[in-house]
């Protein structure tokens, strides 16, 4: 624990000392991100020997003026897996930050972006070390206030200050209506807010509570994790946040929602197997619709936002995997799901942080992050055009790349769990599964859209100008870039640091991980060994092709002249006339118009001689515009009634307003009006239709109880054989 309190302690020196040389920005910037940078190193060293080593848990207690709970410090597998994500991503970003805030300075207030720099990644060492439920919850408050005030740095925007707002609002609406009540029945049931006695507070036989603290886990952690439909938050604040601050927010901020399901996991008997099929169902809902919704965007920091919540749910599958091989007695199961989603959880963080700093040299060198204006940067930052490449393909699971390993284990486990039939007789892992797959193919699709159309192509704004990507920027990526490269040429090397959070999670021994992963693990190590060939022969051969012309160049004979290409007719095609990001991805996003319900705005060209023309489309938030803003509209009548004594209220007075959302009929009005509507015309079919509807929900609700009960009961008779065998 050294390691980690000379880390804190730099971080303190690092904020206070940014805090002190207001008067100096520069040099405050350099100094912060320093301290950041070493602090960071050190964080990683200290996990480091924790999961190459595998030692016993080291604690670490210090005097508390508090009248309640312990400061008290512990680093073990679990732990250490996350400090050394958070570690990593906050070397790189810490290195970025120097160069991309030294625009800022003197028009804004940099010292104090990095002191609040310093205090988050402070915040996100103490939650994930803490061993106490106060400390735990101090540091998470601590995460959320730093968080808010980076993300409001632009204050001065009014879409800067509603996206900090929702992420504000939404996390504390988690915290305190889901979060603190887990906590207070741990404490009740413990007697104590040590981490340590929460293990084994609880028993098997207490079905109730356990449902109880995990659909209260889920939801509550769920909420900074970013499951559906709790995701609202993260299109709204990622975009708006300065670059280096969404690197942060998408690639560990949004972890500690999975830290702190996988923690109160780690603390409960096996769970009843419908939170398994819970849990599976929603990290299925969050991947499909994440990825969905960002094929559908049209700026880019929105686009990968999104992709935040798909990866989320592609986490989600591989814990819900762990917890249906614990609640069925299969280790296997509960080791390559559990595995699966916290490689995962690092890598995501790699090639996540990779993309994010990418987009934000775009947005730093071309002023916009807008697809539609941009195109043809290759040529101008061909630096940046690979480290964005590099992070594309990691995050479609491609090989070589780190994002292909975690999701093969995933896919793995899926395929364990379907066939040994379970999970409603398997039916539930192979929808994981087909979920999977097509969350890879529409991910494909969505950033062959983005690198063509930003990337590749030519400039559709002539005005828009780009300037070149200073090296500190370019060497924090290219470390990134590495790290995922690496990771996915080299899996041997990689996959035994997560051994020792692993087995805390599975209940297994320590020596039956490479047992049960191997066998997984060798046909990936095959196809990446596979893909590298492959890349290393098309780069040979681009090689001698350039070598072939320069060649041909100098001897002037046999090249063929430079023309344009065929413009279709058009004897003088314009920039505009190339595919946009809206017509590439128009055909999936019409395939999918039942579920995403876009909206288009035309305006055909009218008359012999037309002057303009404009068609936009846009796919409005289902959970934001259908489920939270009604809510929050009511609330607000609720509180506008009390305060004019009216039932009106001042929302509904005459004079006012209403905002465009509000009168706009989405999917759940449209489906609530045609029931009633339906039900009102009184129609024999429709009233049959209901009552056979209603007998499916009855029988599935039953038909899953029954599973349940059925494998739970099979689990207490292997205990009762297993310990009867030990006894004799």
């Amino acid at each position: 624990m050294t390691l980690v309190l000379t880390s804190l302690a730099l971080l303190a020196i690092g904020a206070a000392t940014s805090l002190l040389l207001t008067r100096v920005p520069r040099l405050a910037l350099n100094l912060g991100m320093l301290f950041a940078f070493v602090a960071a190193v050190i964080a990683v060293i200290a996990a480091g020997d924790v999961l190459i080593r595998s030692p016993s848990q080291s604690t670490y207690e210090a005097a508390w003026p508090l009248s309640l709970g312990t400061a008290r410090l512990s680093l073990d597998g679990l732990s250490a897996w996350f400090l050394m994500t958070i570690g990593v991503l906050a070397a790189c970003v810490s290195i970025y930050s120097v160069p991309y805030m030294s625009s800022a300075v003197g028009r804004e207030p940099v010292p104090v972006f990095c002191a609040l720099f310093c205090g988050l990644l402070a915040a996100l060492i103490l939650l994930v070390c803490a061993a106490d439920a106060v400390l735990f919850l101090l540091s998470w408050e601590v995460m959320t206030l730093t968080a808010f005030f980076l993300i409001d740095f632009h204050h001065e925007r009014p879409e800067v200050r509603r996206g900090a707002w929702m992420y504000l609002v939404a996390t504390h609406l988690g915290t305190a209506l889901f979060v603190l009540p887990l906590f207070g029945i741990l404490f009740a049931r413990a007697g104590t807010t040590a981490f340590s006695s929460f293990a084994g507070a609880l028993g098997s036989a207490d079905r109730t509570t356990l449902m109880a603290l995990f659909a209260l886990g889920l939801v509550g952690f769920g909420t900074k994790a970013g499951f559906m439909p709790m995701h609202v938050w993260l299109p709204a604040a990622h975009p708006v946040a300065p670059t280096p601050v969404s690197a942060l927010l998408s690639g560990v901020v949004v972890k500690t929602g999975i830290y702190g399901l996988l923690r109160l996991l780690s603390w409960l008997p096996p769970l009843p197997l419908v939170c398994g099929e819970v849990l599976l169902f929603v990290g299925v809902v969050s991947g499909v619709m994440g990825v969905l919704y960002a094929l559908a965007q049209h700026d880019l920091k929105h686009l990968l936002a999104y992709h935040t919540v798909e990866n989320i749910g592609i986490i989600a599958l591989g814990i819900a995997v762990g917890l249906l091989g614990e609640a069925t007695n299969e280790p296997t199961l509960a080791v390559l799901g559990y595995a699966g989603a916290l490689l995962h959880v690092t890598n995501h963080a790699l090639f996540k942080g990779l993309l994010f700093l990418s987009a934000g040299a775009v947005l730093h060198g071309s002023g916009t992050g807008e697809i539609e204006r941009l195109g043809g940067l290759a040529r101008k930052t061909p630096a940046n055009a690979l480290m964005f490449l590099i992070g594309a393909v990691a995050i479609c699971g491609l090989p070589p790349l780190n994002g292909f390993l975690s999701e093969w284990v995933i896919y793995g486990s899926l395929f364990s769990g379907s066939i040994r039939g379970i999970g409603a007789s398997g039916g539930l892992p192979a929808v994981g599964v087909a979920a999977l797959a097509l969350m890879g193919g529409l991910a494909l699709a969505c950033f062959a859209k983005v690198f063509g159309v930003v990337f590749l192509g030519t400039p559709r704004e002539t005005g828009l100008q780009t300037h070149s990507i200073p090296t500190g920027m370019k060497t924090a990526m290219a470390a990134l870039g590495l790290f995922c490269v690496l990771i996915g040429v080299l899996p041997s090397l990689w996959v035994p640091l997560v051994r020792s959070a692993t087995i805390e999670l599975a209940n297994v021994p320590m020596g039956e991980f490479s047992t049960r992963i191997d066998g997984v693990l060798a046909p990936a190590i095959r196809l990446s060994g596979m893909a590298v060939l492959f890349v290393l022969a098309i780069g040979g051969l681009l090689v001698l092709r350039r070598w072939a012309l320069s060649r041909a160049a100098r001897r002037d004979v046999g090249v063929a002249p430079t023309v344009a290409t065929w413009g279709c007719g058009y004897t003088q095609p314009t920039p505009r006339m190339q595919y946009t990001a809206s017509s590439f991805a128009s055909s999936l996003v019409t395939t999918f118009r039942g579920v995403l319900w876009p909206e288009r705005m035309f305006a055909a060209p009218a008359g012999s001689f037309p002057a303009t023309a404009h068609v936009e489309t846009r796919a409005p938030d289902f959970a934001e515009h259908e489920l939270f803003e009604p809510v929050f509209r009511g609330v607000a009548r609720l509180f506008a009634m009390v305060r004019t004594v009216s039932w009106r209220g001042e929302s509904e007075s005459p004079g006012v307003a209403q905002s465009a959302a509000a009168h706009r009929r989405g999917p759940v009005r449209t489906l609530t009006i045609g029931m009633v509507s339906a039900l009102r015309r009184g129609s024999i079919q429709v009233r049959l239709l209901f009552i056979v509807l209603t007998l499916v929900v009855l029988f599935l609700c039953e038909a899953l109880s029954s599973v349940d009960r059925v494998h739970t009961t099979t689990g207490q008779d292997y205990q009762h054989t297993l310990s009867v065998g030990v006894n004799r």
